[in-house]
C-alpha cells in the first residue's frame, strides 16, 4: 500500500470535512440569526404593547395620558410623574428598536411603526412641552434625544399628532 498516497486520501478527507463543517456552522449561524431576529422583534414589541395597553386600558392612566397630550404643564405633580413614565418607558423601547435596527436583529418596519407613534406623541401640545422638559433632565441617553430631535426636525418627516391617529386621545373642545 503507498502511504503516500493514503495521507493524500485522508488529508483530503480532511478538508471536505472541515468544508462541509463549516457549510452547517453557517446554516446554523443564519437559522440562528434569523430566530434572533424574530425573538427580538417580538420582545421589543410585546413591551411596547404593554405599555401602551396599559394607558389603553387602565382608566386613570388613559386619562393622564390624553390630558398630558393636551398640556403637560396642566398636569399634577403625580400625573406629571405618570405621564413622564409612560413617555420615558416608550422611548426606551423605540432606543432598543433603533438600536436592534442598527444591528441588523429587527426589520425596517418595526423601527418606522415604533418611530412614527412615538413621534406622534412628541408632537402633541403636551408631547411638545414634555419634549422641553426631557430635554433639559435628560432622562435618557444623550444620543437618543439627540435622534429624536433630528427626527422631529426632519422636513421630510410626515407627523401627525397621537390625537389625529388615535382620536380617541383627543379632548372634546
Amino acid at each position: 500500500m503507498n502511504w503516500d498516497a493514503a495521507g493524500a486520501i485522508a488529508e483530503i478527507a480532511a478538508v471536505l470535512g472541515v468544508v462541509a463543517s463549516l457549510v452547517f456552522v453557517g446554516i446554523q449561524i443564519r437559522q440562528n440569526t434569523v430566530q434572533l431576529r424574530q425573538d427580538n422583534l417580538r420582545e421589543t414589541v410585546r413591551g411596547t404593547l404593554d405599555t401602551n395597553w396599559y394607558f389603553h386600558r387602565d382608566d386613570a392612566a388613559f386619562e393622564v395620558f390624553r390630558q398630558g397630550c393636551n398640556s403637560f404643564e396642566e398636569l399634577s405633580r403625580k400625573d406629571k410623574a405618570h405621564f413622564h413614565s409612560i413617555l420615558v418607558d416608550l422611548s426606551f423601547y423605540w432606543e432598543l428598536t433603533r438600536g436592534l435596527h442598527q444591528a441588523e436583529l429587527i426589520d425596517s418596519a418595526a423601527l418606522e411603526i415604533n418611530e412614527r407613534f412615538f413621534l406622534a406623541i412628541l408632537y402633541t401640545p403636551g408631547g411638545k412641552q414634555w419634549w422641553d422638559f426631557a430635554r433639559q433632565t435628560r432622562p435618557m441617553p444623550d444620543a437618543s434625544i439627540d435622534n429624536l430631535q433630528a427626527l422631529l426636525d426632519a422636513p421630510e418627516k410626515d407627523l401627525r399628532p397621537i390625537t389625529e391617529l388615535q382620536p380617541w386621545f383627543a379632548i372634546d373642545s
